[in-house]
């Protein structure tokens, strides 16, 4: 199947009866994006790294799967710095041996249509995306140009302070606090502050905001250079893998293997092997344990230390702490089966959010207390963004349909199984199906003709395949109190023990990688070099 990871034409992974004996230079926890890209890394400088996944696939919010013939991503919609010469674009090349091609989504990268009618589309350059600002509000140019210096600066700072995610706290503490004398601690504040401060308002304060999707928290919530960072992030456009996510654990994992080390599915880790203070391995559920005199973390850190750390540790203030931030939010996912051609003018590699509203702090859809549709549908078409994709004789084509959702609707079933879930949560389940698909045929009418399967993910896929706390799909609130919590970071109280993926600096599958390569750096500091 195209869907399962491959090296060298043989799956990826093992599975843990069939472990090697090791020795292991480095143990792994999780193969999402950030796990894998610093398993990589650390590859690159001659580690033997051990990955455990607890999934039956690697590869985390990266991974993909199929049904009835269709394919689809989890969780990779679009990319942005992929471009020539861009520094997330080299770092990607290096640690895939340039394996992965990415293809440009087209401009506009991401369309924007709103119950009245009214459409934008988010160019694939900057130049272009402030001229079109200017363009629909002529009378807010001032405004906007001070909006577009402010981003730039607080951008300019921003990789100052991931860098520091890496170092020992002391020195975090000691240069942020010397630069905060002098400057604003952009982070303290967040998106709707700045926007108030520069009285943006109305339309052009949704408009702006259009993308907090992509980070999962409205501005009330977010920290502004998180808002700020994902402007910049797409300033040329977006990109998605040719031949979809797949092949970032073709590319990552082929690294890890050929070095010597391995890749274990159904591998659940259960807690950290202690000797002392220190982490000196880990061992799974099922009892069966490994060794290795560096254990990472890249299971998202709630999970980390709710899950797999020592109680002290988890009690202690770096674990409370953590524990104490709020997730981003959960989200339902509508994977969407066509045949036949589709209409481009709906259907196309550019992702497609449909609004209900202009209120840019509505964030959750309510369907057990709230009659109205979803205040926001985000389509994406990952057939569409594969140039490789083979539709066959019948144009087969796949689609994805999300919306945010409180937790609350599925907490009392977090303990069911997969496959077995009781009557009322599925009952729940096919209501909301039902209300997404009439929202999707008042809105694409010709494109839901063609539909022929779907089928829903609620957050308790994303629990039960990721471990994600609450379902969330990005990970730990992008809001001030994470990203000014400066416990959250590679290095951990505990000796031999650290952290990685989006939680522990950036979001997204850029910012997952990004973290991967800071935490590598953590433990070998020559792949800083790397990071320029």
């Amino acid at each position: 199947m195209a869907i399962i990871p491959r090296v060298d034409g043989k799956r990826a992974y093992k599975q843990v009866k069939n472990a090697s004996a090791g020795p292991w230079d480095v143990i792994v926890i999780g193969t999402g994006i950030g796990g894998m890209s610093c398993a990589a890394a650390l590859a690159k400088k001659g580690r033997r790294v051990l990955m455990l996944e607890r999934h039956y696939l690697p590869g985390g919010f990266t991974h993909m799967f199929s049904r009835k013939g269709f394919e689809w991503d989890v969780g990779v919609h679009a990319m942005g710095e992929m471009g020539p010469g861009e520094l997330p674009a080299r770092i990607l090349a290096w640690l895939t041996g340039d394996t992965v091609e990415m293809v440009p989504l087209g401009d506009p990268f991401d369309r924007f249509r709103f119950h009245d009618t009214e459409e934008f589309g988010l160019p694939d350059s900057k130049a272009a995306y402030v001229a079109m600002l200017e363009a629909r509000f002529p009378d807010e140019v001032p405004r906007i140009r001070r909006y577009i210096r402010l981003v730039d600066r607080v951008c300019a700072l921003s990789k100052l302070f991931f860098l520091l995610k890496s170092l020992p706290r002391w020195t975090d503490r000691m240069v942020n606090g010397a630069l905060h004398l002098v400057s604003t601690n952009w982070w303290r504040r967040t998106t709707g502050e700045v926007f108030d401060e520069l009285g943006i308002q109305g339309k052009l304060r949704t408009v702006l905001s259009l993308h907090w999707g992509y980070y999962g928290s409205v501005p009330s919530e977010s920290s502004f250079p998180i808002h700020a960072l994902t402007h910049s992030h797409f300033w040329n456009g977006a990109f998605y893998p040719a031949h979809g996510a797949r092949v970032f654990a073709d590319g990552l994992l082929g690294t890890v293997l050929r070095a010597g080390g391995e890749v274990l599915c159904q591998a659940e880790v259960g807690g950290l092997l202690m000797e002392g203070e220190r982490a000196v391995g880990v061992t799974l559920t099922d009892g069966t344990t490994f060794r290795a005199p560096i254990v990472i973390s890249a299971a998202g850190a709630k999970t980390t230390v709710g899950r797999i750390v020592p109680e002290s540790a988890r009690r202690s203030a770096w674990g409370q702490a953590i524990l104490a931030i709020p997730d981003s939010p959960p989200y339902i996912c509508l994977n969407l089966g066509f045949e036949g051609e589709l209409e481009p003018g709906d259907a196309a590699s550019a992702n497609l959010w449909l609004f209900n509203t202009w209120d840019s702090e509505q964030k959750l859809w309510d369907p057990a207390n709230s009659p109205e549709p979803p205040h926001i549908l985000y389509v994406s078409f990952p057939s569409l963004k594969n140039p490789y994709h083979e539709p066959g004789a019948t144009h087969r084509q796949t689609g994805e349909c999300v919306t945010f959702v409180p937790w609350d609707l599925f907490e009392q079933w977090k303990d069911s199984r997969r496959l077995d879930r009781p009557e009322a949560y599925q009952s729940l389940k096919a209501e909301i199906e039902a209300r997404m698909l009439a929202e999707l045929r008042r809105r694409l009418p010709a494109l839901m003709e063609k539909l022929v399967f779907c089928e829903l993910s609620s957050p308790l896929t994303a629990q039960h395949f990721t471990n994600a706390s609450h379902g969330a799909i990005y990970g730990l609130q992008a809001s001030p109190q994470r990203f000014t919590c400066d416990h959250l970071r590679s290095r951990t109280p505990i000796p031999g023990f650290y952290l990685t993926g989006v939680d522990m600096a950036s979001l997204g599958v850029v910012g997952g990688m990004v973290s991967g390569m800071l935490t590598a750096a953590s433990i070998d500091p020559r792949l800083y070099l790397k990071l320029i």
